[in-house]
């Protein structure tokens, strides 16, 4: 036998990763809502293995961890075939997303002005820029193309020759032949923005059930009228699947349908402290580095569908770190803190899911960021906020809700499209 909770709540939150935990902080602002927000940390819980970057170009263009995977999708394909293969081209997302990151990355100096100043809590909020960093001619036509893809973004991006990039970046690789500086692109304390967001909203009245694994949905109807936990029955009016890597599971009690979200691998490396080496962020087609607040730095990150495996392995972090002491040289000597996997809740176009479903009552997704979900953590509280209010929204959603999957598309080609 379960047992009842004494109250009902307007809204339960299943998953306390930053989307999660960003919608319970939006829709907690008015203060007029009985909020719950339930999670169960499991490994691999993607928020707690980001880099923190607000990289709103770079990751709709590729860099970050979309240009290393491509980077060794075409070396895994040279030498299956012997064949020397055309150098890549950006993995351009469409306008839409880029409205989405790019209106999430304008919200966060205010954000964390916001939540300093009226819940004394610091996400460490960074303005460093992104620097990719390029090598040879392919990585300059790479960088080329990127640019003619961005004609309205010319003003955010700027290019720097060796000798600037040396100046700007002392540490990095004497035989760089320059860098593509996105002056936009940011970062913060991936693991601080989490827990701001979730310390901000339970001063705003949500009641968090930690450590709580949902166990079940009941439904009256099509309507979905509480939750089962571990720790008894949660009544609410409206569910929101914020569940991340475990979204498809969730929404398979709700729903009857499982949504096309699945865990995607990303290992991490992070370094001792150390004096400040680096002025930006860094990508390359190799591996990203980020030096953080406290001096440590975090180097990032693979791309691996291994399901729900969360363990390290030597050669693809033999990979990164070979690839961040090619950038960073000094960094042959640093000492390793930790090393830890990350699941990101991928999609098959690799886009959020967000929204109601058709045919059931209380049920909103908010879903499926994949490796951007640091990033557009704001607009998605925000708009879910917005949605459930039935307030006028500040961009069309249609693009990112699950009807789209319903319709008839040719396969994806998003490897084969890397390559020219």
């Amino acid at each position: 036998m379960s047992t009842k909770t004494n109250k009902k709540y307007d809204i339960v939150i299943a998953g306390g990763g930053v989307i999660g935990a960003a919608c319970a902080y939006f829709l907690s602002k008015e203060k007029d809502l009985k909020i719950a927000l339930v999670d169960l940390k499991k490994p691999g819980n993607a928020s707690r293995a980001s880099a923190g970057g607000l990289w709103a170009i770079g990751e709709s263009v590729g860099l970050g961890c979309g240009v290393i995977f491509f980077n060794r999708m075409t070396m895994q394909q040279a030498d299956a075939t012997g064949e020397d293969l055309p150098p890549m081209r950006p993995h351009v997302l469409p306008d839409y997303f880029f409205e989405f990151a790019l209106k999430s990355n304008a919200m966060y100096p205010a954000l964390w002005q916001e939540l300093k100043d009226k819940h004394g809590v610091d996400f460490k909020f960074e303005k460093t820029g992104l620097k990719y960093v390029m090598y040879d001619e392919y990585d300059k036509m790479y960088a080329d193309s990127i640019v003619d893809h961005i004609p309205g973004l010319i003003d955010q991006v700027s290019w720097l020759s060796a000798e600037e990039l040396a100046e700007d970046e002392p540490y990095i690789n004497k035989k760089s032949i320059g860098a593509l500086e996105f002056k936009c692109d940011h970062q913060v304390n991936p693991y601080r923005l989490n827990e701001a967001y979730l310390e901000a909203a339970r001063q705003n009245g949500v009641e968090l059930f930690l450590e709580t694994e949902v166990l079940s949905i009941e439904k009256r109807g099509n309507k979905v009228i509480g939750v089962e936990t571990d720790a008894g029955f949660i009544a609410c009016d409206t569910l929101i699947n914020a569940a991340g890597s475990w979204a498809a599971q969730l929404s398979k009690m709700a729903t009857g349908i499982e949504l096309p979200v699945y865990p995607v691998k990303g290992q991490i490396i992070l370094s001792e402290r150390l004096p400040k080496i680096l002025k930006g962020c860094v990508s390359t087609t190799d591996c990203y580095i980020a030096q953080k607040d406290n001096g440590e730095v975090l180097i990032g990150s693979t791309t691996e569908e291994k399901g729900f495996d969360t363990t390290n392995t030597l050669p693809e972090l033999k990979e990164l770190v070979n690839g961040a002491v090619k950038c960073i040289p000094m960094l042959n000597d640093l000492n390793i803190k930790r090393c830890w996997a990350g699941l990101r809740p991928g999609t098959p176009d690799e886009f959020p899911i967000l929204g109601e479903m058709e045919g059931v009552e209380g049920y909103i997704n908010a879903c499926g960021h994949f490796r951007t979900g640091i990033l557009t953590s704001a607009i998605t509280g925000k708009l879910i906020n917005d949605l459930y209010r039935g307030l006028p929204l500040d961009m069309d959603i249609t693009p990112f809700k699950y009807s789209r999957f319903l319709k008839p598309k040719e396969g994806s080609k998003v490897i084969e499209d890397a390559l020219v």
